[in-house]
Parts: C-alpha cells; sequence; structure tokens
C-alpha cells in the first residue's frame, strides 16, 4: 500500500486472516507430522488386515472426490470390503476425529500437501494398517513444492504411467499405477446427419488450470471446422470463476457464435451425465493430463474421443480406437497461474480442426471410432486391469476380507 493512499479495511482483513490461515498451517503441519509419523518400531508387518478406506473431501464434488469414488466402487465390484470416510465437514476443527475399522489400507485421494489435514481425523486408526498417498499430477516435471513425508505413507498410488514417471522424479517410495474404473457404461452412439446437429462436448476446470485444459483451442479448431455450417453444435463446460480474466478471452472468442453453448454453473452428476448422453464426439486437446477421467467417461458413454496424442489420457487411448492429435512441447507460462513456467504439449489446432471436419462428412468412421473406444474401455477390461495393479503379495497381504483369497 503506498504512502498517503486511504486505507482499505477490507483489503487490511483479508491481508491478516491470510497471514493467520499460513501460521495455523505451519504450527498444524509440524505437529500433526510429528504425530503422525512411521516410528523404527512400527513394521509393516505388524499391521492387521482389514477393509480399504477410500479417504477423500467427498464433499467438494470435483475430480478427486469423482476419482475416489468410481475408486471404492471399483474395489467393491472386485470384492473387496470398502469405507468411505469423508473429511469434508471435520477438516476445519483439528479436535474432532473419523471412525472406521482398524487395519487394512488407508488410501488418500488428494494432493500430497494435504495430506496431513486429511490423516488428522484418523490420527489414533492409520497407523494400524497401511497408509498410501493416491496422488495424481499433470505434468512431466514434479511438483517442487510437495513435501515428502515418506516416513508417513508407505507407498503411493497414482493413475497413469505419465503421473508414475514424474512424482518418480521425487520419491523414492514404491510408486503403483491404480487406474481409476468407471462401471456405468452406455452404447455406442451414431450421428443422423440431417436430422440432429453434430454436437461436440468439452469439458474444463479452472481449479486446475484452464490453460492446461486448453478449452480455447477446442472453440478455435471447431470455428476453423465449420465456418458456417448450422447443423454442429459446441458444448463447454466450465469449473470457472466468471470473472477471470481466461474465462472473459474465451468468451471474447466465441464472440456471438450461437452455435457454441457455454455452460458455467455448477451441475449435478445427472446433469453432467446428460450432457455426455446429448453428445456426439468429446474433444480434449489438453496440453497435460495426469489421467484424463472425463475422457473415459465420453467412451463409456459412447462417444467418439478426440484428444491430444501426450500424457496420462494414453494409458487408455490408442489410434484403434480414439483420434490423437499431433503435438509439440513447448515452454510457456501458464496464464491462470497454477504451475507458472512450464513445459508441455501444444496440440495441432489444424489438425484437430481436420479430424472434427471428417466426424461430419464421415458419420460411419465417426460411429466406428465411437464403438471402439467403448469396447476398448468396457468395465471388464478396466476391472481386469486395476486387478492386476493390485494383485501383489504386499498389497494383497493386506485385503484378507476378499472372498476369494
Amino acid at each position: 500500500m503506498k504512502t498517503g493512499e486511504p486505507i482499505d479495511g477490507k483489503r487490511v482483513m483479508q491481508r491478516i486472516l491470510k497471514f493467520a490461515k499460513a501460521a495455523y498451517l505451519s504450527v498444524f503441519t509440524t505437529v500433526a507430522y510429528r504425530a503422525m509419523r512411521r516410528k523404527q518400531d512400527d513394521p509393516l508387518g505388524a499391521r492387521s488386515p482389514s477393509s480399504i478406506k477410500i479417504v477423500c473431501r467427498y464433499g467438494l464434488k470435483n475430480g478427486l472426490a469423482n476419482g475416489a469414488v468410481y475408486n471404492g466402487l471399483a474395489l467393491q465390484t472386485l470384492g473387496y470390503e470398502v469405507e468411505q470416510p469423508d473429511v469434508t465437514s471435520v477438516m476445519r476443527s483439528p479436535l474432532k476425529r473419523i471412525f472406521c475399522k482398524r487395519g487394512g489400507l488407508f488410501v488418500f485421494h488428494c494432493a500430497a500437501p494435504q495430506l496431513l489435514l486429511l490423516a488428522w481425523p484418523l490420527r489414533r486408526l492409520i497407523r494400524s494398517g497401511k497408509l498410501i498417498g493416491y496422488f495424481a499430477w499433470e505434468l512431466a516435471e514434479p511438483p517442487g513444492d510437495w513435501p515428502k513425508y515418506e516416513d508417513l505413507w508407505d507407498e503411493i498410488w497414482t493413475p497413469s504411467r505419465f503421473s508414475a514417471q514424474s512424482l518418480s522424479k521425487l520419491y523414492a517410495c514404491p510408486i503403483r499405477v491404480v487406474p481409476h474404473v468407471l462401471l456405468k457404461r452406455g452404447s455406442p452412439r451414431g450421428w443422423r446427419k440431417g436430422e440432429e446437429p453434430l454436437t461436440f462436448l468439452t469439458m474444463a476446470d479452472a481449479r486446475s488450470s484452464l490453460a492446461r485444459k486448453n478449452p480455447r483451442a477446442v472453440v478455435a479448431a471447431f470455428r476453423s471446422a465449420f465456418p458456417s455450417e448450422r447443423d454442429v453444435s459446441l458444448v463447454v463446460k466450465l469449473q470457472a470463476n466468471q470473472s477471470s480474466k481466461e474465462v472473459h478471452t474465451l468468451l471474447a472468442e466465441i464472440g456471438g457464435d450461437a452455435r457454441i453453448r457455454v455452460i458455467q454453473e455448477t451441475m449435478t452428476r445427472t446433469e453432467v451425465d446428460r450432457l455426455f448422453s446429448s453428445a456426439h464426439a468429446y474433444v480434449s486437446l489438453h496440453r497435460a493430463e495426469g489421467f484424463g477421467l472425463p475422457l473415459l467417461e465420453a467412451r463409456l458413454f459412447g462417444l467418439a474421443t478426440l484428444a491430444t496424442a501426450w500424457s496420462g489420457n494414453l494409458d487408455f487411448m490408442s489410434d484403434e480406437d480414439s483420434v490423437l492429435i499431433p503435438c509439440e512441447l513447448t515452454t510457456m507460462r501458464d496464464e491462470g497461474g497454477v504451475y507458472g513456467e512450464v513445459t508441455w504439449a501444444e496440440p495441432d489446432v489444424g489438425a484437430a480442426a481436420v479430424a472434427m471436419r471428417r466426424f461430419y462428412d464421415d458419420p460411419v468412421y465417426l460411429a466406428k471410432v465411437a464403438k471402439a473406444g467403448w469396447e476398448a474401455s468396457s468395465p471388464e477390461r478396466q476391472l481386469a486391469r486395476l486387478e492386476a495393479a493390485l494383485r501383489t503379495p504386499d498389497v494383497t497381504s493386506l485385503m484378507l476380507n476378499r472372498c476369494d483369497i
């Protein structure tokens, strides 16, 4: 604040609260880490097998929460006993605790810096079992500000090989690729030219960087592919602050194009499912993905998928069952300020436009891609991959409640 300027009481209070929050988190982190870290006389072999606890802030209803829900459903389908402690309401009160069965696996779906906050309500229980951090990371280089609590957690699970390769540069503990699994399934979609608009869908959450999700590239590709056609539409689902600079730039580029519908309100799961069900193709011109959960959702709903040929989505997408857009790695500054300067993919917008146009010109090809992705992502295949990821002695020995073990 410059000398002579009037004092802004609201701004001063915001700074005080920000400082107080930072101070509290610093003290809490120190105390919680010392209280919960593994001791020398606390060997893993002494812990008793029990249920799998999928711990998350489910109340946030974001991508992390969705992944935790899906993970729990998949493990239950495989026959494991699963508990899903929700720490949303207790994280603001350090005196509150959550109760669940002792032993087994405690799997925390969060980013590493938040693990202590999620684990604290279970502090009396977590050392009775195996503590696992389920972390996803979107960039080729690991996060430089993530803590190394390797005497707190036993291992890290992550949804893709891309994420595992990045995190392995930071952590020396075991890192296991445990993919997301979706069990809800529709049927392959086709487009009836002349009877309905060809509808493309894309989604982006500003909390994980609109620049990374790159919806502007999707808009540019759509408008290049269809300069004047009226029987096409693009739905852009955003989770973003309507006043943000990134959103303003995106809306300005859309202009008055009535074929492009932007949805910014929070939607229920049922409403999101309707978006998938009413579209024919899902487009993700991302610059980086830790996994790409919406792409997998789209394939299960029977949409043809078109995505950048880089990062976590390549674990379940190939040229045989989707359209992969070529890209070049580039270094740039994240406009949203989430990552700072970063090296990631720059997808070829021209190639994406050609691919989108081909869906329009050749509905048979569109249907072929949709069916191939739907078949390749069947729940049976996904569950087989998950089971293979878990079937190693150090995991299955802690899952004796499973009916066939």
